[in-house]
């Protein structure tokens, strides 16, 4: 069984996208969904309650809500010199307004799963997700080592030139060999790759952080310097892409098409779902529509994303 958790904040309706698209597209193995979400008023609140009830029937899927006010963290973790220097360098790391950190880690060591995904709410499967035992045995043979990602597949941007294509049509390649800022190199991500949970779970513990955004680049620094998860494989064709048509966050400064965040609630909250348009050449795992799909059980509206 595989554990996926995915992060949400303020997009339920996205979040509906995400989790009919992988319903759909999911194939094997079996799965465990754990969703961590959280909202920053009543209005993004209700359409979370409209997604747990269409998604009730599923006993695979499970939602968790952050709660305000975190326990202080212990000694051991302050002691690290990473952690005592980020605590220093940023105040709202030295005082998380959420339990976000011990949730995450609490899931996780309460899960089953030996294998674990993460992945983001603004994200949609386009494609049939199939993950062999041969692909689980090869990652289990060498957890500190290996990684499986969904995401990429032939032609896509800065593909490395090492790649190999083997007889099960997976690519294979090393990210010592290319530059780790690419998708091809970044070690660890939280849009769609597998990885051994141990592994995870014990960065999680040792080092601190408060939200996706200061997760996902500190646990890629901490193995790019120890060049673990190096070796990787992944389909032809990317099995999701990723639609950043607004920012929740603020640790960093991704672009995005700035979406009002708060007209697709009202709209979903309205009947509407979303689905985005997905390009005939896909050629980077970011795509930036031009136009969103909402549709109800009357109509069907093209919203522009651009001027």
């Amino acid at each position: 069984m595989l554990q996926i958790i995915i992060f949400s904040f303020n997009r339920a309706i996205q979040l509906d996208t995400l989790l009919t698209s992988f319903c759909e597209h999911w194939k094997s193995p079996t799965y465990q969904v754990d969703v961590i979400y959280n909202t920053s008023n009543e209005f993004f609140e209700e359409g979370y309650r409209l997604l747990m009830d269409k998604f009730n029937n599923n006993t695979a899927i499970n939602f968790h809500k952050e709660t305000d006010g975190c326990k202080p963290y212990r000694l051991s973790e302050i002691f690290r010199i990473r952690n005592a220097k980020r605590c220093f360098q940023n105040s709202r790391i030295r005082n998380p307004k959420t339990n976000f950190r011990p949730l995450l880690i609490e899931i996780m060591t309460k899960s089953s799963a030996k294998e674990i995904m993460f992945m983001t709410d603004d994200a949609m499967f386009i494609n049939d997700v199939q993950i062999t035992d041969s692909m689980i045995k090869w990652l289990k043979s060498s957890p500190k080592h290996r990684q499986i990602s969904l995401r990429l597949g032939v032609g896509m941007n800065n593909q490395p030139h090492n790649m190999v294509v083997d007889n099960d049509g997976l690519i294979r390649w090393n990210m010592n060999d290319v530059d780790h800022m690419t998708n091809w190199g970044y070690r660890f991500s939280v849009d769609a790759h597998i990885y051994d949970k141990e592994l995870i779970l014990d960065f999680y513990k040792k080092y601190i952080f408060i939200n996706p955004n200061t997760l996902e680049g500190y646990i890629e620094d901490r193995l790019f310097s120890k060049k673990f998860v190096s070796e990787a494989c992944t389909f032809e064709k990317p099995m999701l892409l990723s639609f950043p048509i607004n920012m929740v966050q603020k640790e960093a400064d991704n672009e995005s098409l700035g979406v009002d965040c708060d007209k697709l609630n009202q709209m979903y909250l309205d009947g509407y779902t979303l689905r985005y348009p997905v390009p005939r050449t896909i050629n980077m795992f970011q795509v930036y529509p031009d136009h969103l799909i909402l549709e109800n059980k009357d109509q069907i509206i093209k919203m522009k994303t651009t001027q």
